[in-house]
């Protein structure tokens, strides 16, 4: 029905000229006030009749034709690509449905140009690191990438068109964009972002304009910073750490050596005392600096993969170990007990795996009571190999244990030093074994004692 409507619409206006010459004609044959002969007045109203025909068919051909170009026009402003205007005999219609044609094929291109480029776009933001997210003049998301909803623990598709305060519960967050959005200019600043957690976002806002220049909204950027500021605060502490480590000894030296200078090497007594805690504080700091040498060198030949593994039997390894640490085992008249399969072979660094046990061992040792027993154990499950160093000593609080392996950590400072460690023993284990591609870790309960493990890659 609407199509039929939609031709004599058009077709109407095309015949209407023809009926009225039809009728013009038709008049002045009937009263003209000459007088005419019938067969004239028959021929004229032929020739009439005839125009209206042609007229008639002329139009209505026309009409169906611009009709279907105009169905054509539509269907091709839906973005249908096989939509084509058919030409037809008519020149003007035809040159009408070939214009039509190439507007098409040109919207076709543009429209094809612009998927792909919008895909291109969705890929490279989607793929991004870096979270971003698009919001509006009034602050409603209008896009975000998996990278930011993962960030801020959102759902892409629940969070599009709702304002970003009852989305994100950020203040520092709400406060930058706001900002950006005030000020026009880029804006940066650091957000953290509470949870089990803590992560920081480094975030750079900056304004979306459109061709006028007006504020359409606003880009923000999200960078995960997390690890950076924890290897920053591990670096500060490092140097809070070794400068106290270093200060203690020479403090020590230093005073006891200008007590001497002011008079009190006169007393053999005196003198021999102070000598001796000067060259006990002297081997102190000579340790220390021995083993941050050590980890030095440990950590260059791992980078520059001067660290050569071998195939290795795995218990004269660890026969040796408890050798090495016989006479803090003899003072405190601890036994150690070996397990390890005669077969058990690794591939490994015989001195640096070496030194990593006798580290585990020798902490063991130190943290146990008298008399008590320190397990080594050595076993082959799937494709790796375990070093247990297991001890029933005074065991190690869990919020000390993710911290346990960084350099100068200590659980109890005052214990430690008395026992005579530089803060370096876990620290130097674990980037041995992370040498051998492998990993170490700790289990321990206050009162039970606690269980280090090296697990290294068989292969």
């Amino acid at each position: 029905m609407n199509h039929t409507r939609r031709i004599w619409r058009i077709y109407l206006p095309l015949l209407l000229p023809a009926i009225l010459l039809f009728l013009a004609v038709l008049c002045f044959a009937l009263f003209s006030s000459q007088v005419l002969s019938t067969g004239f007045i028959v021929i004229v109203i032929a020739l009439a009749v005839g125009a209206v025909i042609v007229a008639h068919l002329f139009a209505r051909r026309l009409a169906i034709s611009l009709m279907q170009i105009r169905a054509s026009v539509e269907r091709i402003a839906q973005i249908d690509d096989s939509e084509r205007a058919k030409a037809t005999s008519d020149d003007s219609v035809a040159s009408l449905a070939v214009a039509v044609n190439d507007v098409a094929r040109q919207l076709q291109e543009r429209s094809a140009e612009l998927t792909q480029r919008r895909q291109e776009h969705d890929t490279i933001v989607s793929s991004m690191i870096e979270g971003v997210l698009v919001v509006d003049a009034d602050e409603k998301l209008i896009s975000i990438n998996q990278a930011a909803a993962r960030l801020l623990g959102l759902e892409n598709a629940n969070v599009i068109g709702r304002s970003l305060q009852e989305t994100i519960r950020n203040s520092d967050l709400h406060r930058l964009v706001t900002r950006t959005l005030e000020l026009g200019t880029p804006v940066e600043g650091d957000v953290i972002l509470q949870g089990v957690e803590d992560r920081h976002l480094q975030v750079t806002g900056t304004m979306l304009r459109d061709a006028t220049r007006g504020t359409v909204g606003a880009l923000i950027v999200l960078n995960d910073v997390t690890r950076l500021r924890k290897l920053e605060q591990v670096r500060r502490d490092f140097v809070a750490n070794v400068s106290h480590e270093l200060k203690t000894p020479i403090t020590s030296i230093k005073g006891y050596v200008e007590t001497l200078l002011d008079g009190a090497f006169r007393n053999p007594e005196d003198t021999e005392r102070f000598l001796t805690i000067v060259a006990k504080q002297a081997n102190r700091l000579n340790a220390i600096i021995e083993d941050l040498l050590k980890l030095s060198r440990i950590e260059q030949g791992f980078e520059r993969g001067e660290i050569v593994l071998e195939q290795t039997a795995l218990k004269g390894l660890l026969a040796a170990a408890i050798s090495a640490c016989e006479t803090q085992i003899t003072a405190k008249s601890i036994r150690v007990s070996m397990s390890c399969p005669d077969d058990l072979v690794g591939r490994i660094n015989p001195p640096l795996l070496e030194q990593a046990v006798v580290n585990l061992i020798d902490n063991a040792t130190k943290y146990s009571p008298a008399g008590s027993i320190v397990g080594v154990v050595a076993a082959k499950n799937d494709n790796v190999i375990s070093i247990t160093v297991r001890d029933h000593g005074i065991g190690i609080a869990s919020e000390h244990l993710p911290r346990l392996f960084e350099r100068f950590y200590r659980v109890d400072k005052a214990r430690s030093r008395s026992e005579g460690g530089t803060g370096l023993g876990l620290a130097i284990a674990k980037h041995i074994v992370l040498a051998h591609g492998g990993t170490i870790s700790v289990s321990s309960r206050v009162g039970e004692g606690s269980a280090f493990t090296i697990s290294l890659p068989l292969r």
